[in-house]
């Protein structure tokens, strides 16, 4: 491929054919004029051989001449190199839309030997003017040198196309390839980046790299650039609203684990890399642990009903705080009631949360722990996944703080993955970044039954309408969730100004335990509160509207439509109003409570 403005080898040497074809042709016409005159046949004979003869000279010396150029600019006409074998392909995402091509930059180079000692001057002043920022000492070196030399790298096409349409002798371009992404910040974690042309650093560019470097076609990713974008948005607009330390959103389908969307925030370009500091290049997604709060309750209540040691309708007594040792959990929002393992749920209450795990015992929680993957880093294509950071040691005290989301710390990925289970009919399936391939098998281990699962997707669908997670409810999508917010250790000690609000939502959730359904995760790292969450920073306020406006985006472009479910009956949302409700519900109750309430 050549991309300057001058003839080819082949077009010049055709065209000097048929310069000197009309020569000959107006001689041999001169010849038979003359003849017809003079009448001289034999000296015209003469004359005509001997113009042929020197019509072949000509014709052998324009050949020589071009094939001469041709090799001292090494077949490249001083103006082009060919293009590099080595590209990678194309990355798009589950529908075809562009998010990662190769394009190319140009070094610009200078031919000593094809310069006018009188034109370098002019050469010169032509490249500064065109390109201000090219090093001096570089085209100086070039011009007073007498071989080829590189005065100027990364040069863009059109920079290209201007520095051409001057014809300024001696000077050629040589494409470099490099990696581009045509939508900036967007998806950039879930994309990832490369060296320049060179291999992967980090997301699906690493992750797939033997695969994107020996493919001539795209490579098809599990992300939904729609409903990336929705997430993205909404993920910045609350980060920013919060002045929050940073942010994070995932959406993924439960059923099959691929990763539909992922958001961190701060965001960064990586077309521009360079530019940002570290801080900006975290995926706190995949990079970062938490301890989660109570989101955790969602895994612990499943566990308890798979163990068989509880059931929804078995009660605790939340009257009083749970003493253990010197160590007291209380209730920010005390019920000071016997309560149901639902209503343990619905009001987040840490005390009967505890009493249940104590009734599972350490040795069935934590195989539990084990089963769901929270003692890994989570199951995904990706290099760039954190460990966990666990007890030294499982005892009482551990396990009641991990059974309400602390004193275990997770990435906001492993504990998706091992939400998902709760939410699919019981399977523990490693999460992707590949679009899912419906004629290959689904792997994943059971662990928890579809009979668990189907309790837990109307005990969450029942939180969103009448506990701690209705600023998420959706109208028409069947929306069920757990709000969770989290005190952060800073210097060994919990601090209440600094807490992790999060929410974790599933929908549609009626249908068969097995069917297609979708998990949205909010999690906001040290929001600061404002008149929009009346000065509150927890997850009932802060991530699960969060949620709600992500899924009311999203729903269209997953095929999830609008209808009513068994829980939207006026008899039943009657008959099932909380007391807590009646007297300003969850609402009033999570108001009242300080920042690091285990919501």
């Amino acid at each position: 491929m050549r991309y300057g403005h001058r003839l080819s080898f082949i077009d010049s040497t055709a065209s000097g054919f048929q310069w000197v074809a009309d020569r000959m042709w107006k001689v041999e016409h001169a010849f038979e004029r003359a003849n017809a005159v003079a009448s001289d046949r034999l000296a015209s004979a003469r004359m005509r051989i001997f113009f042929i003869l020197v019509a072949i000279g000509v014709i052998y010396l324009i050949v020589s001449g071009f094939a001469v150029k041709a090799a001292l600019s090494g077949g490249h006409g001083g103006v082009d190199y060919s293009l590099p074998a080595d590209a990678r392909a194309d990355i798009v995402d589950r529908n075809g839309a562009l998010l990662a091509t190769d394009i190319f930059n140009y070094d610009l180079f200078l031919e000593p030997a094809d310069i006018m000692a009188a034109d370098r001057p002019l050469v010169k002043r032509a490249l500064i003017q065109l390109l201000p920022q090219i090093p001096r000492d570089q085209l100086d070196s070039a011009l007073s040198g007498n071989k080829r030399m590189t005065v100027m790298p990364w040069l863009t096409a059109s920079d290209k196309a201007r520095i051409l349409s001057y014809g300024l002798p001696g000077v050629g371009f040589e494409p470099r390839r490099m990696r581009g992404y045509p939508l900036g910040t967007a998806g950039a974690f879930y994309i990832g980046m490369t060296e320049k042309a060179g291999k992967g650093l980090a997301g699906a560019e690493r992750a797939f790299q033997d695969q994107i470097a020996r493919s001539n076609t795209p490579f098809p990713l599990a992300m939904d650039l729609r409903v990336q974008g929705a997430l993205e948005n909404e993920v910045r607009n609350v980060a920013m609203a919060q002045s929050a330390k940073g942010a994070i959103g995932l959406v993924t389908n439960v059923r099959t684990g691929e990763v539909i969307a992922m958001s961190s925030w701060p965001e960064f370009d990586p077309n521009q890399a360079g530019r940002y500091a570290d801080n900006n290049k975290l995926n706190r997604v995949t990079n970062s642990v938490f301890e989660v709060g109570s989101v955790f309750k969602v895994l612990s209540v499943a566990i308890g009903l798979e163990s068989g040691t509880a059931s929804l309708n078995t009660t605790y007594d939340a009257r009083t705080p749970y003493q253990l040792g010197k160590r007291k959990i209380s209730d920010y929002h005390a019920e000071n009631r016997i309560m149901t393992l639902e209503d343990v749920f619905l009001v987040s209450s840490n005390i009967g949360t505890t009493l249940m795990a104590e009734s599972v015992g350490i040795d069935t929680m934590t195989k539990f722990y084990n089963s769901l993957g929270l003692f890994r880093a989570a199951d995904i294509e990706l290099a760039e996944t954190a460990s966990p950071l666990l007890p030294k040691k499982w005892s009482k005290d551990s396990l009641a703080s991990s059974s309400f989301g602390h004193g275990m710390s997770i990435s906001p990925l492993s504990y998706a993955q091992a939400a998902a289970a709760t939410m699919n009919g019981g399977y523990l399936r490693p999460l992707t970044l590949r679009k899912y391939d419906p004629s290959q098998p689904l792997k994943g281990e059971r662990v928890f039954s579809a009979n668990t699962s189907r309790q837990m997707l109307d005990l969450m669908r029942v939180n969103v309408l009448k506990g701690t997670g209705g600023r998420a409810n959706v109208p028409g999508l069947r929306v069920g969730g757990k709000t969770g917010s989290a005190e952060k250790v800073v210097g060994g000690r919990y601090d209440r100004t600094k807490i992790l609000s999060s929410f974790v939502a599933v929908f549609p959730t009626d249908g068969n335990v097995e069917d297609d359904r979708y998990m949205v995760m909010i999690m906001v790292d040290e929001p600061t509160g404002n008149k929009d969450t009346f000065g509150l920073r927890t997850g009932g306020f802060v991530a699960a509207p969060v949620a709600g406006r992500v899924i009311d985006r999203i729903a269209p472009f997953l095929n999830v439509a609008r209808k009513d479910d068994k829980f939207a009956d006026s008899e039943w949302v009657k008959s099932q109003v909380m007391k807590e409700e009646q007297t300003g519900g969850a609402a009033g109750a999570e108001a009242a409570m300080p920042a690091a309430a285990g919501h």
